[in-house]
């Protein structure tokens, strides 16, 4: 086959298949992620995305476009750095020869979803157990141990302040912390609770003796008969019902800390001050929260920029 008929797709396909064979998941499936955007990006600008086509003038526009678009340059820098991997792959050497220079940075061994990445896993379509899941992790910060632990009497729904008793990190019961309910956090307990309630019909109609164990997550499964229980912590059974399928339907990898992680840092950009997003994880310091959601050079960059439009604001005139 001609290289020139060979698809981008394709291309992406054949450098995954061949540089990440036996690799982490979580590393191929972030290389196709970034590819594929940027693929995107390109055919939408009117370029050919073809590795063996794409030229500077190609790059430039997905610089121009990253930046346009709010990005800093840690991101668009590991995205040029996937990018580039896959170009030399296909014997193109575009990016190394334009010398793209980048700020400095202070990123640290901390993994979060991307905006777009966190846009499409709020968007696909769920169970109510993994919208139930998803929304304590991403959109409350629980640790995936502390979603099997809350109890139908862990959750309080009084009108002036709604909130789950969250019983963290630790032996035996842990660490209580209360989190306040987020905004839908009431209409995905309702949809949850609906579905709970038939695994219990089922439960009761089929397993002479069954008591409800009242945690808030239960799993029904059938083979000969149905099974009816609740997700223990540890055991990774709750990761294999929610996560796993959601994976391959959205085509990146992410965990359970990824989830929280990003709750996290999501808090801390909305200007949310360091406590209170130390209270919300369940950390003793804030400096643990600083180093789990992994504020870098970028973040510290908005900050001046928040202090430069409040000098302005206050009319503080320049030194």
């Amino acid at each position: 086959m001609s290289k020139n008929v060979r698809t981008p797709d394709s291309c992406i396909k054949e450098f995954l298949d061949t540089k990440f064979r036996g690799g982490k998941p979580y590393t191929k499936d972030k290389c196709r992620w970034s590819l594929q955007r940027s693929k995107r990006i390109l055919e939408e600008g009117g370029f050919d995305a073809s590795p063996y086509r794409i030229n500077a003038d190609a790059v430039e526009y997905i610089l121009e476009y990253h930046r346009s678009n709010g990005k800093l340059d840690t991101y668009i820098k590991g995205e040029i750095a996937y990018l580039n991997r896959y170009l030399k792959f296909f014997k193109n050497e575009v990016i190394k020869d334009m010398g793209i220079r980048f700020s400095a940075d202070m990123r640290v061994n901390a993994h979060w979803l991307e905006e777009d990445q966190y846009q499409a896993l709020m968007n696909v379509e769920k169970t109510p157990l993994q919208e139930m899941v998803i929304h304590l992790e991403l959109r409350m910060g629980l640790r995936n141990a502390e979603c099997c632990r809350i109890t139908l009497d862990d959750i309080n729904f009084k009108r002036n302040g709604p909130y789950i008793n969250v019983k963290g990190k630790g032996r035996g019961d842990g660490k209580y912390r209360s989190v306040s309910f987020n905004v839908e956090t009431r209409e995905v307990i309702d949809r949850w609770m609906e579905e709970r309630a038939k695994i219990v019909k089922i439960a009761q109609e089929n397993i002479p003796y069954w008591k409800d164990p009242g945690y808030l997550l239960l799993w029904c499964h059938y083979k000969n008969h149905p099974e009816v229980g609740y997700y223990k912590e540890h055991t990774g059974s709750l990761d294999d019902a929610v996560l796993d399928p959601l994976r391959e339907k959205l085509g990146f990898h992410f965990c359970n800390h990824d989830l929280r992680r990003t709750f996290g840092r999501r808090l801390f950009l909305a200007g949310v001050d360091i406590e209170t997003v130390a209270k919300f994880l369940g950390h003793e310091s804030t400096v643990e929260s600083l180093r789990y959601i992994g504020v870098n050079l970028d973040d510290m960059e908005k900050g001046m920029e928040l202090l430069r439009k409040y000098d302005a604001k206050m009319g503080v005139n320049k030194a």
